[in-house]
């Protein structure tokens, strides 16, 4: 049997076994109110048999020493590779009478066991104010950091790429009576990438929104939006008579969405609209079509739910926004927390993603098409209220018309983490 197939076996046998499983918790105990942390530290130990997500292929033995300079003796990489990740995070909320200041944050230190040259310190932390005004007028100022290592199922290569993505942006709101609302939000996205080859995927963007919502007494919902966005790659190239790079796009989007609460156990969200993006410096990568997405949110049994969705959208990675596909694909995500102390989760999912735009020179049978298949499975115990233990395993799989893009990948991982406060 193919890796794909094995991996498409064992996540629809983790599905079928947690939903059964879920299904059995009949005599469940009410869940107790969760404790607000404020600073906890958590050590994760994880095992990546595919960690640069290479197609079998592809030969990763060796690499130049430094990455700048060719001609450096050549180090070893290894295909496969064990990470150590101690993470200190802190948060709290800050009462102030109608106003509620949140701070969040979290540094972690990651090491490789065989791979050190790609140690990385990152972390992410995020603010924000929810005020109120009046009566009808209400708002939230927000702002964020995030800096990580890149996906190297994107960068296709073994050299470290830090990358570091700031958000900012502001939301009022504002109540016409009991049931109708408006709502406008505007703010700017940066992504800045670490290593000097990737400088040209560093992202400007800013972004709009307007939205008019409708709520019902029996807390079902209706509301209508308009999206914009404009977004710039200051360091790629701009060809001869051009104004704009051909990544550079402009995008404006335009949704109805609709919030149905059948019973206090099945709420069902549908969203659907039309997008246009336009390209000033590549007129071929424009894009317009429809949009959608569905959830069916199901809660059984007091200590079982699942999440169904399904969608067609466009979509990008973070690290890569120049490059960005129509995706349609859905996802299921049982959990089931048997006892207080412990909790199983399950979240497959299948995504087609038909690329649009690409930085890809080696066009095989026409635009790049990839189909991905993820599953991700969790079993968590709290020994104590301060103490939680997890087990992790990820499956992906990537079937693709390109070759170099195919690869099959297995995370499996433990943590421990502690809630001091």
């Amino acid at each position: 049997m193919t890796s794909k197939g094995t991996l498409r076996r064992n996540t629809l046998c983790l599905a079928a076994v947690s939903t059964v499983l879920c299904n059995a918790a009949v005599a469940a105990q009410p869940d107790g109110e969760k404790k607000e942390e404020h600073l906890y530290l958590s050590e994760q130990f994880l095992y990546d048999d595919n960690l640069f997500r290479d197609a079998e292929t592809n030969d990763t033995d060796v690499i130049p020493g430094d990455p700048t300079d060719p001609t450096a003796t050549p180090r070893e990489v290894s295909r496969e590779d064990y990470v150590n990740r101690i993470t200190l995070g802190v948060g709290n909320d800050f009462h102030m009478g109608q106003q509620t200041l949140r701070l969040k944050g979290r540094v972690y230190d990651a090491r490789y066991q065989d791979n050190d040259y790609l140690d990385y310190t990152g972390g992410d932390a995020s603010a924000a104010l929810d005020f109120r005004a009046l009566t009808a007028l209400s708002g939230r100022l927000s702002g964020s950091y995030n800096r990580t290592l890149a996906d190297f199922a994107n960068t296709l290569g073994t050299q470290r790429d830090i990358i570091e993505s700031t958000n900012y942006s502001a939301l009022v709101r504002w109540a016409l009576g009991p049931r109708w609302s408006i709502s406008a939000s505007g703010g700017r996205i940066e992504t800045e990438h670490g290593l000097s080859v990737r400088e040209s995927e560093n992202l400007e963007a800013d972004i709009g929104r307007v939205s008019i919502d409708y709520a019902t007494p029996s807390f079902h919902s209706f509301g209508v939006e308009y999206r914009y966005m404009d977004a710039k790659f200051p360091n790629a190239i701009v060809a001869p008579g051009f104004d704009a790079s051909a990544s550079d796009y402009e995008e404006n989007a335009a949704l109805a969405r609709l919030t149905y609460t059948a019973t206090v156990r099945t709420q069902f969200r549908v969203s659907a609209g039309y997008v246009e993006r336009e390209r000033p410096g590549n007129p071929e990568g424009r894009y317009s079509g429809d949009t959608w997405r569905t959830e069916i949110d199901w809660k059984p049994r007091e200590k079982f739910q699942m999440l169904f969705s399904a969608w067609s959208e466009l979509k990008a990675y973070t690290d890569v926004e120049s490059d960005y596909f129509i995706s349609d694909g859905y996802s299921l995500a049982p959990s089931w927390s048997p006892t207080e102390k412990l909790n199983f989760s399950l979240t497959a999912s299948y995504e087609d993603q038909e690329y649009l735009n690409t930085r890809d020179l080696d066009v095989v049978g026409g635009q790049r098409n990839d189909d991905v298949l993820t599953g991700l499975f969790t079993f968590t115990y709290k020994p104590r209220d301060q103490l939680a233990i997890e087990l992790s395993y990820r499956g992906s799989d990537r079937d693709s018309n390109r070759v170099n893009r195919r690869y099959d990948a297995q995370v499996a991982g433990i943590a421990l983490r502690w809630s001091v406060f």
